[in-house]
């Protein structure tokens, strides 16, 4: 009968204790470097295979987090900017990462409550979502990320999404614009809710603006039909803020389609500052928060919660600056 290599003989080859193998293979922190490829290598020359299982029933640890998405986010050209950072944050921490993309709460709930993993990234979640509420009550650690619900009691790292919408729009008004149209995303979203919000504490405080607002999705399809509408009115606006870029890049598409000069008959700015925003084609003036800074928070809360000294101390609640982009789709208007 072939022997079966253990996490001893593993041990002896790489010249560490055995709870040493256990450690370097799960990832874990307080283990070198050297030391974990030291083990990997040593492992990996002698056909071991970790028991998983049994590691899981010792210690009621998987060292899996669930990352929770939805089909429409994974589509956005932002989420990218977000996801990538957070699988490298928890990687390094020594978790794997399991993605999910469920549009229904059951099904979500199914997934996260049934032990398979440690906790739970809440990356897409609506204002009226169930989820926090339940995984609360069923004490499993978990964060927000870029989004927010409306009870407290709930980690979470998100932008200034107000602060931000509000500097754009100031600059806007600086420039002399008296007549702006919002496109705006779905009021589901805490971050278009926050947007607006922004945008209309300037552009509603003291100044004879006239405002039209339009809504729909936070997508490229959003801002061409914004702007097929806007462009063919009799007093079409001067600017026009968009709750994302990606609706802002609809926006210019189809304003160049038209002929209509951006930034010379049009301003048009954005928010999130994806990759192409700055392209040169594009050169979209918008607003940027930082996607990489967001992941490492809301990772760090995440594992404040399952660190064995967690003392229950009040949720904490990370609020990070976002900073305007100056690019070339903004000026004032013409005469």
């Amino acid at each position: 009968m072939t022997r079966v290599t253990t996490s001893k003989d593993v041990a002896k080859a790489a010249g560490v204790s055995q709870p040493t193998v256990s450690r370097a293979l799960a990832g874990h922190p307080q283990v070198s470097p050297a030391t974990r490829e030291r083990v990997r290598k040593a492992a990996q020359e002698l056909g071991y295979v970790p028991q998983e299982s049994g590691r899981v029933l010792r210690s009621r640890r998987t060292r899996r987090i669930a990352v929770v998405s939805s089909p429409d986010d994974l589509l956005n050209p932002f989420h990218p900017q977000l996801i990538v950072p957070l699988h490298q944050a928890l990687t390094a921490a020594g978790y794997r990462t399991t993605l999910l993309a469920e549009t229904e709460d059951a099904a979500v709930l199914a997934q996260l409550t049934d032990g398979s993993v440690d906790g739970v990234v809440l990356t897409a979640t609506d204002t009226g979502s169930a989820v926090p509420r339940h995984l609360a009550a069923s004490g499993v650690p978990h964060v927000l990320v870029n989004r927010l619900v409306p009870e407290e009691g709930h980690p979470s790292c998100v932008a200034d999404n107000r602060q931000g919408a509000a500097d754009i729009a100031a600059l806007v008004a600086g420039l002399g614009h008296t007549e702006v149209a919002l496109v705006l995303g779905p009021r589901r979203l805490s971050t278009s809710l926050d947007r607006e919000a922004g945008f209309r504490s300037v552009l509603a405080s003291g100044r004879s603006v006239r405002t039209r607002v339009l809504r729909g999705g936070h997508d490229h399809a959003t801002g061409v039909a914004a702007a097929q509408s806007l462009l063919d009115t009799a007093h079409r606006p001067t600017a026009i803020l968009c709750a994302s870029d990606e609706i802002a890049l609809g926006v210019l598409h189809e304003a160049r389609l038209r002929g209509v000069a951006v930034p010379g008959e049009l301003t048009v700015t954005g928010f999130d500052d994806i990759p192409m925003a700055g392209w040169e084609p594009y050169a979209l003036t918008t607003v940027r928060h930082d996607a990489g800074r967001m992941a490492a928070e809301a990772v760090r809360l995440l594992l404040s919660q399952l660190s064995p000294d967690a003392d229950g101390a009040a949720p904490e609640s990370v609020v990070l600056h976002a900073d305007v982009v100056l690019r070339g789709t903004h000026a004032p208007p013409a005469p």
